[in-house]
């Protein structure tokens, strides 16, 4: 008997290796006072300047990133002509720490840019499928190898300058830091800079 799988509303992610010429900001990142190592949560630390995009010293490389912005949601269909940060801030997970499974509200387009070093041991950064996620009931399956659609978890290893922009609403964790070294990025959202909607929509909401 002949069927098909038809694969529906795949999950976009955008990835890009940041040029060199951005390598020096990493000093001036690594400057930036950060909150205190012993989360809590056991997180790790966020930088206490949660609008890092906003400094005169990120001028160049935030213009930069706001055309990759453009790129990807012109990629989307989305009919914005300029984008503006809301905020952006410096994670450092410290060995032993991670990050659980999170959204970021309030935000179309977020992103990550991992600044400092990496190698085939610093922890990935893994996506979730929020549909099943939210499934009042958990089937027992083993994920097939030969169909993506039945992974409902993907982890990205992360490389040396690797930017990634991904929707909002993507839930994203960090598994436990397993090196000996600091895992640092930084992470930013996104709006449209004149507001969401449509005016003649009645759907309109301008920042």
């Amino acid at each position: 008997m002949k069927s098909d799988i038809i694969q529906l509303f795949p999950k976009p992610i955008y990835k890009t290796i940041m040029p060199l010429d951005f390598v020096p900001i990493t000093k001036w990142l690594n400057m930036q006072k950060m909150s205190n190592e012993g989360d809590i949560q056991n997180y790790g630390c966020q930088s206490l300047d949660t609008y890092i995009f906003s400094n005169k010293e990120c001028e160049e490389i935030s213009n930069y990133i706001l055309k990759l912005v453009k790129d990807f949601g012109d990629k989307l269909g989305y009919q914005y002509e300029d984008y503006k940060f809301t905020q952006s801030w410096l994670t450092w997970k410290y060995p032993g720490q991670s990050h659980t499974s999170h959204t970021h509200a309030n935000s179309l387009i977020s992103g990550v840019f991992y600044y400092d070093y990496v190698d085939q041991n610093t922890p990935s950064i893994i996506f979730s499928d929020k549909e099943f996620l939210e499934l009042q009931f958990k089937p027992y399956h083993i994920p097939n190898e030969n169909y993506g659609f039945s992974n409902h978890a993907a982890a990205l290893n992360v490389e040396p300058g690797m930017l990634l922009l991904f929707p909002s609403y993507l839930p994203h964790s960090v598994p436990t830091n397993t090196t000996n070294y600091i895992r640092k990025s930084l992470s930013f959202n996104i709006v449209p800079k004149k507001g969401l909607g449509v005016e003649k929509h009645l759907t309109e909401f301008l920042f």
